[in-house]
């Protein structure tokens, strides 16, 4: 069974094991293109030589047709003493129409005639590659209307149809190819020294400088770990900015629940000790049962307030999903009236009903529950629930039509245990276990009149953040 060989521990070393993995992929995807491109530049740089051989045989026609000699006393093709070939390899064929009027001595020795497959007129040589009797070859051909060097002075000057043919060997074609195949290689080797040396440069400044940046980060927690700093500090780049961001909105959130569960302890501790505190004078003396029986039955109550708002304290982390908001307001609705069914109270619900917004469902039942709770106390005849979104922020509100309260009277209701009316049952902390919710998800709430005169209370919450 293989192994695989584990990754380093650290980022840095991670990102430097795959930097050198896509180097080396990249010199041998390197070396496998340039060896495809470099057979493909050695193939034209034999093809033009072939072209430019054939080039030299248009000079020859005319060099043959001014000294006016096609053929020898015998009638055979006259010997070439001027025109050269790179190689004995090399051959060549001149025809005029349908007759061979030259060629070269290995076609001549061999008595071979190679046929044209080219039937046209062309601007440039045509090359391919042919099955001959003397082997496979690589042919360059091409017909030209040639005129000859001393035509008729009056006049149309008569052209000759001249049939252009050179070729070599399909062997000797590919090794001129290998030949010039190799020298671009050992340039290409040459090159590629100096070339990996500075990619090799280019990564390592960059694994340096990523390190540098984990480094600062580093630096910076180390110093919120000591105390010297209240957050994790410093200008970092966008990627690991996020990251610091994220996790001081962690480290505060995380300040945040302990300083309120301190106050929520400090409160719980305040509110049993008094309870307590009768209900221990009172055994001492006289034992007043229904005074103690009334001191359980509230810490009991506070029991529960404490409990409910437990489960309420606030988002669970940093990571809530998509809340259908009118399901969530219309259960509320519905919940509400089952509890106050025997109060003549209409509790409406106006939202659209594809609304649905970052946050979590309990954290919006305990909100909202509390402020119809507080709602019902003092409403008339109805309560009214709405929700929409504005500027991408959720903004719910919960309205009745009692008799509302002052602008004066809007800041003491949301102190802890504020209580504007002592008539109603309840522990004063609705609209303040309210607000400590709406300040964790770092929104805004805001007392005011409702249209039907009583109170209104708006929560405004964010839009998820990116």
């Amino acid at each position: 069974m293989s192994r695989f060989v584990p990754l380093p521990a650290s980022l840095v070393g991670r990102i430097s094991l795959w930097a050198l993995l896509l180097f080396a992929a990249s010199i041998l995807l390197f070396w496998a293109m340039f060896g495809v491109a470099a057979r493909e530049v050695s193939r034209e740089v034999v093809d033009t030589r072939l072209i430019q051989f054939a080039d030299q045989l248009r000079g020859y026609w005319a060099s043959r047709e001014a000294g006016g000699g096609r053929a020898s006393a015998d009638g055979v093709p006259t010997p070439n003493p001027v025109l050269g070939s790179p190689d004995v390899g090399w051959i060549w064929q001149i025809s005029e129409g349908k007759e061979i009027i030259d060629r070269s001595a290995l076609l001549r020795l061999t008595g071979t005639t190679l046929k044209s497959r080219v039937t046209k007129p062309g601007v440039k040589f045509t090359i391919s590659d042919v099955a001959s009797s003397l082997g496979a070859m690589r042919i360059a051909e091409r017909i030209v209307d040639e005129v000859p060097p001393f035509s008729a002075e009056n006049g149309e000057p008569e052209k000759i149809r001249v049939h252009y043919l050179v070729g070599v060997s399909a062997e000797q074609y590919a090794d001129y190819v290998a030949q010039h195949t190799a020298r671009l290689r050992d340039l290409f080797v040459l090159a590629l020294i100096p070339v990996s040396v500075a990619i090799l440069g280019m990564l390592t400044i960059i694994v340096l400088a990523l390190r540098r940046d984990l480094g600062r980060v580093a630096s910076s927690m180390d110093h919120y770990e000591d105390g010297a700093a209240e957050t994790i500090e410093g200008a970092h780049p966008r990627e690991l900015q996020r990251l610091v961001d994220r996790m001081n909105g962690l480290l505060q959130q995380n300040t945040m629940l302990i300083d309120r569960t301190r106050k929520y302890v400090s409160k719980i501790a305040h509110d049993i000790n008094h309870p307590l505190a009768i209900m221990k004078n009172g055994l001492n003396g006289a034992v007043d049962t229904a005074l103690l029986g009334r001191q359980v039955d509230r810490m009991a109550g506070l029991v529960d307030r404490y409990s409910s708002l437990a489960r309420a304290i606030g988002p669970e982390g940093q990571v809530q999903r998509q809340t259908e908001i009118a399901a969530t307001l219309e259960d509320i609705a519905e919940g509400f009236s089952i509890l106050y069914r025997r109060t003549p109270l209409d509790i409406s619900c106006v939202c659209d009903s594809d609304l649905t917004f970052f946050v979590a469902r309990h954290d919006l039942e305990a909100m909202v529950s509390n402020l119809v709770s507080n709602a019902h106390k003092f409403a008339d005849e109805k309560v009214i629930l709405g929700a929409e979104l504005r500027d991408g922020n959720l903004v719910v509100r919960v309205e009745d039509d009692g008799p509302g309260i002052t602008v004066e009277q809007r800041e003491a209701a949301l102190h802890w245990g504020g209580r504007l009316d002592e008539a109603p049952p309840g522990t004063g902390f609705g609209l303040s276990i309210v607000r400590d919710i709406v300040a964790l998800y770092d929104g805004d709430m805001r007392l005011g009149e409702a249209g039907a005169g009583g109170l209104s209370v708006e929560i405004e919450l964010p839009g998820k953040r990116r």
